[in-house]
């Protein structure tokens, strides 16, 4: 029996995901949460075959939780399921343990196919991502400007382009408003960027 965990702030997206986890394996156990303490309390006590995580859940730091994650159970199979810009920080992921990518947007049917990758031992990568990196090349990949970005940066950075501002940023990842204005700093200066709408031009740029 495959024992999976659901983790998205909104019910709706997990009653989906179970659904389609249920089509394939009818005996599955689906467990679910809509925050990081609870995923990390989950995980400590059950094996999961596969963590389906939105990285962006309020009140959620993805970083300390992804490295709490392979800290404690090392072989944790991992497929992130957002609607965020994955695609500019999908190496750090990676080279954090995540195992696979998929927008929230896609078919169900890609769905499926990424998770029966994952579960085979596959990394599996969303069809929206695949002309920026495939899997095969990904080490061989040209640098782009966000991979001079830490993973902390990148993440403020996603918060930037998403409409947030330093303070409600600092509140999202628990952190001082003076630590997130250091990050913002210091990915105006990498990126050689001015302000936020030129940061987001250059996001948009990429993900063209």
């Amino acid at each position: 029996m495959k024992k999976f965990l659901l983790a998205d702030d909104h019910h709706v997206v997990r009653s989906g995901l179970g659904l389609i986890i249920k089509d394939e394996f009818s005996n599955a156990e689906i467990d679910e949460c809509s925050n990081g303490s609870c995923v990390w309390e989950k995980v400590q006590r059950t094996a999961y075959d596969l963590v389906i995580l939105d990285i962006t859940m309020p009140a959620t730091d993805p970083i300390r939780l992804l490295k709490n994650i392979f800290a404690h159970r090392p072989d944790q199979k991992v497929m992130i399921f957002t609607m965020s810009n994955v695609a500019i920080y999908a190496k750090k992921y990676l080279a954090m343990g995540v195992k696979g990518f998929i927008n929230k947007e896609a078919e169900p049917s890609e769905v499926r196919l990424g998770i029966a990758a994952i579960l085979s031992n596959r990394k599996y990568l969303g069809s929206d991502m695949k002309h920026i990196l495939t899997w095969e090349d990904a080490d061989k990949q040209a640098g782009t400007p966000f991979d001079r970005l830490t993973s902390r940066e990148l993440e403020v950075m996603n918060h930037l382009v998403e409409g947030k501002n330093v303070s409600e940023i600092a509140d999202i990842l628990s952190l001082h408003i003076s630590t997130i204005s250091t990050h913002k700093a210091n990915i105006m200066l990498k990126l050689d960027v001015s302000n936020v709408v030129e940061l987001i031009k250059t996001v948009q740029l990429f993900n063209r």
